[in-house]
């Protein structure tokens, strides 16, 4: 990394722990950051699909073609299955600071990286999900009153007849940016399929401004 990597790099982030970092920062940082995640599947990994967007072919669509087979293969087979996001909040914060810290910069807090994660997820709504050249789905923002998480829903063919829509987490960060109502005692989340979600910074605080 040369001197004006390490600046740029340096610049987002202080925006990170000077909490004035938002969705717009993130490009910026994960392009800055990227030359030292190349053996962090993590970060690599979400940096590249954030960069290619439906064009990606790596790790995170192979998880979202993956997740759609084992919703297909219900009630064929016996064995159930839980679904887990593509990366834990965990692995991405070791992935983060391990980075960070072959740069001599020092890690993030778990708040810190809640801000990342938020705005990351925010980035990767409406993202197409494509199989074989052809869209089978698509990634939201949802929103729950602990949660803000990445959602996908995809297309569903159980047999020839009958087709339907999935719907599971991708990536989770907590809620601690707006107080929304619960929709009921699950608190299941709002799903925002036609409105596009930004994630701003009012003041040194992440605010998610949600489209009338």
């Amino acid at each position: 990394m040369d001197k004006k990597e390490q600046s740029l790099l340096k610049f987002y982030y202080e925006k990170l722990l000077e909490n004035t970092f938002d969705e717009k920062d993130l490009y910026g940082f994960l392009l800055a950051i990227r030359k030292q995640t190349k053996e962090i599947r993590s970060i690599q990994e979400l940096t590249d699909f954030v960069m290619l967007r439906d064009q990606h072919q790596g790790y995170v669509t192979q998880y979202l073609l993956e997740t759609r087979k084992k919703f297909e293969s219900l009630g064929k087979t016996k064995s159930a299955f839980r679904i887990e996001d593509v990366f834990a909040f965990k692995e991405i914060k070791n992935g983060l600071n391990k980075a960070l810290a072959a740069v001599e910069l020092a890690g993030l807090s778990n708040e810190q990286v809640n801000d990342f994660s938020a705005c990351l997820i925010s980035i990767l709504q409406q993202v197409k999900i494509i199989e074989d050249d052809r869209e089978i789905g698509k990634l939201y923002f949802a929103l729950s009153n602990r949660q803000i998480i990445l959602m996908a829903e995809v297309e569903v063919t159980q047999n020839l007849f009958k087709k339907t829509n999935a719907v599971f987490p991708v990536l989770t960060a907590n809620n601690s940016y707006i107080d929304i109502k619960k929709q009921d005692r699950y608190d299941t989340p709002y799903l925002f399929v036609d409105k596009v979600v930004e994630v701003t910074n009012h003041t040194g605080k992440l605010e998610i401004m949600i489209p009338e």
